[in-house]
């Protein structure tokens, strides 16, 4: 009887963990810390949509800078065939550290020295199976960007179809959380 008991604490103990905080790593080998103190904007995206995050990618993370959010880019390799992925995975490690540089350029563009914590504010993960994007009703080869803001502890807030979405996650990631407001106010 107290195996059960212990088995269903545990259980519910784990169910109450956020789904996406279970080590999770980018195509570096580091850990993105999701649900880990800091709120996430997390972008689903494969191959056919990139063009869209070229051209509002950068610029929705400048205007997010004051929220402080790390940013996730989780790329669907499911269209990819298996003996590319390696090639797949060295394209998205490139195109990381090319974001880099174009981010630091923006800041720099703007008059503002850009964030000292950058390269630990960017995290590209390369989704062999595409079960994340599974989850979230993306089917294979699906062509609209889904952006998902997360809050510190890993919880999700709003997701939308990108950049449609990108003044709901926005005001989503400025607005208090319920927690913080009742700890504020005692």
């Amino acid at each position: 009887m107290r195996i059960l008991v212990v088995i269903a604490c545990l259980m519910g103990l784990f169910g109450a963990l956020p789904a996406h905080a279970s080590g999770l790593e980018d195509v570096f080998g580091r850990e993105v810390p999701l649900g880990q103190g800091r709120p996430a904007v997390v972008l689903y995206a494969n191959r056919d949509t990139r063009d869209v995050l070229r051209e509002h990618a950068l610029r929705f993370a400048y205007d997010l800078r004051r929220q402080h959010p790390i940013v996730v880019v989780r790329v669907d390799l499911r269209g990819i065939p298996g003996f590319f992925k390696g090639a797949a995975s060295r394209e998205i490690r490139k195109i990381h550290n090319d974001s880099l540089t174009r981010v630091r350029e923006l800041f720099l563009s703007q008059g503002q020295q850009p964030p000292a914590d950058l390269e630990q504010s960017l995290y590209m993960v390369a989704d062999t199976t595409g079960a994340p994007h599974s989850a979230l009703g993306l089917e294979k080869g699906f062509r609209q960007v889904l952006v998902q803001a997360l809050g510190p502890r890993g919880r999700e807030l709003v997701r939308g179809p990108f950049p449609e979405a990108a003044g709901a996650i926005s005001r989503a990631l400025s607005t208090p959380s319920p927690s913080l407001v009742s700890t504020l106010s005692r």
